[in-house]
């Protein structure tokens, strides 16, 4: 994934400064793209220098002709002179050539290489900085008054699922439900790993269906995804980061088919329509709204330490995304409605929120804006004033990108009527571009189940289990539904909490330190 080389060169209409610019606003040493018109320079000059040494040596070649004069005229020894001098020259010629391709071709090696750590153009509504706690910008929030431990110090605000009514952390609360085995999920597939059960497993394919629902009501088209991917196809959709710290590499046994599991169907919905040419007139107001359904896998390299307990960051959960394939005029006004959807999803659960406008630093290279809905995690309060967060129980559910024409251009998905070839039918007025167009492509998160349910657990725990939202009673399997004393169908608990965590340690393995990671993934 790369900016338009185009862009970096002045003589097509490109805008370096304005690059230079976005990479300050994300942090990034501005010498990476002097550097990369450097190379482009070069690689284009040598073009030019190679063209001519071909001409001079194909004028050389042309010389020959004096040979077989010379022979005819029975000048043997000139003829065998004059061989003899155009074969040095013809060699030395060859080999000034050769050494200038491959001095151009590793111009263009580097300069293609050290294109992908360009970011996507920065909008110029994001905050500009480089630490989250800081700069990130809250531009919303819903239902936060009133909830229970928000905005005091005291985490019993309202009877939970602990002693003496305290609150319960959503991991205490899938024990007392009997909702997952981590002990066995970690001996069987170490640290992370974890079983659900029961009323657990009733919750994730109620999430699901739910969610799957909620968007097809709304017009989106369900796709069910591939979990893994070729090595190839990823590489045109995958961070470079995200081969250490995110993907799981699928050893087959063939060298030439290298497979990756899916962090995110964004991953395979972004190669949905590769290749394609779309019209834009049909586009134009008429995006295409895809809902992603998918196992992701994700390794959580440099998270040792980070949400440890539960199914809260976790190596494999399902989720459902939004993706959308838009004109590129229209993709902001998509942005907006992508998170209000998301936004409408968690309204309807009851989950309390807050939509955060993250900044410049913290932003991947493929986002050009990014959007994060945090929900409110009443049991986390008391863990994050002890670390003096900024903003104490807040966890993020969501996250909402738009990623311009940066992904769409690695996998060449272009909007407009692909050029008329030479010698056919004229083209029709206003159709054949001069230069390719690409449509906007943009992602977010509806529901990534495992968060939900914790979030669930811990906002609707009460003295005697959990109360189910209402949106989400159609959908629950009605063997785990009860009725509490207040009347209200909830998961009842059935036994107390049941978590041995230094066994749990044992067996996952996990005794690294924490380590530092890098920017948020989405």
């Amino acid at each position: 994934m790369v900016l338009d080389l185009d862009d970096f060169r002045k003589f097509k209409g490109g805008d370096p400064d304005k690059i230079i610019e976005s990479e300050k606003r994300r942090g990034n040493d501005p010498k990476l793209v002097e550097k990369i018109i450097e190379l482009d320079e070069t690689w284009r000059g040598l073009t030019g220098k190679i063209d001519l040494l071909n001409r001079e040596r194909n004028t050389l070649s042309k010389s020959g002709k004096q040979i077989g004069k010379l022979m005819k005229e029975g000048k043997k020894e000139e003829a065998k002179k004059l061989k003899d001098e155009i074969a040095a020259k013809m060699q030395a010629k060859n080999a000034e050539i050769a050494a200038m391709k491959q001095t151009q071709t590793n111009a263009a090696k580097e300069r293609d290489e050290l294109l992908h750590k360009v970011g996507n153009y920065v909008h110029d509504t994001v905050p500009v900085g480089d630490d989250e706690d800081k700069f990130n910008k809250i531009e919303r929030t819903w239902g936060l008054e009133g909830k229970r431990g928000y905005g005091s110090n005291d985490t019993k605000a309202a009877p939970g699922g602990g002693k003496e009514g305290g609150l319960l952390h959503h991991h205490e609360l899938l024990s007392r439900i009997d909702g997952y085995d981590p002990e066995r999920g970690a001996r069987v597939a170490g640290h992370r790993a974890y079983f659900l059960k029961g009323p657990g497993v009733a919750l994730n394919f109620a999430l699901q269906t739910y969610a799957q629902s909620f968007l097809a009501e709304k017009g989106y088209t369900l796709l069910q995804t591939p979990y893994f991917m070729d090595k190839q196809k990823m590489g045109l959709v995958a961070e470079l980061e995200d081969y250490n710290e995110t993907l799981y590499h699928v050893e087959t046994g063939n060298a030439t088919d290298s497979k990756y599991l899916i962090a995110t169907s964004e991953q395979p919905i972004c190669l949905y329509h590769a290749d394609e040419w779309l019209n834009d007139k049909e586009l134009k107001g008429n995006p295409m709204f895809y809902a992603g359904t998918s196992t992701c896998f994700r390794k959580e390299a440099g998270k040792t330490g980070v949400d440890n307990w539960g199914i809260f960051r976790v190596h494999q959960f399902e989720k459902i995304e939004q993706f959308c394939v838009c004109h590129p005029e229209d993709s902001w006004k998509m942005h907006d409605k992508m998170i209000a959807q998301a936004e409408a999803f968690t309204k309807s659960l009851g989950l309390p929120y807050q939509v955060i406008n993250i900044c410049s630093g913290e932003l991947n290279n493929a986002a050009a804006k990014k959007y994060d809905l945090e929900a409110w995690f009443p049991g986390y309060e008391s863990i994050d004033k002890e670390k003096e967060k900024p903003h104490p129980g807040m966890r993020e559910l969501v996250s909402c990108s738009n990623c311009l024409d940066y992904q769409s251009r690695a996998v060449e998905i272009r909007c407009g009527q692909p050029p008329k070839k030479k010698g056919k039918n004229k083209a029709d007025e206003g159709g054949g571009f001069k230069k390719k167009g690409y449509v906007h492509m943009l992602n977010a998160t509806l529901c990534a189940t495992t968060r939900v349910i914790c979030c669930i657990l811990e906002n609707f725990q009460t003295e005697e289990g959990v109360v189910v939202p209402e949106k989400l009673l159609p959908f629950m399997n009605k063997a785990f539904v009860k009725t509490d004393s207040k009347g209200r169908p909830h998961i009842p608990y059935t036994q107390e909490v049941k978590i041995n965590y230094a066994k749990l340690k044992s067996e996952s393995g996990d005794k690294k330190k924490d380590k530092k990671g890098g920017k948020k993934k989405e």
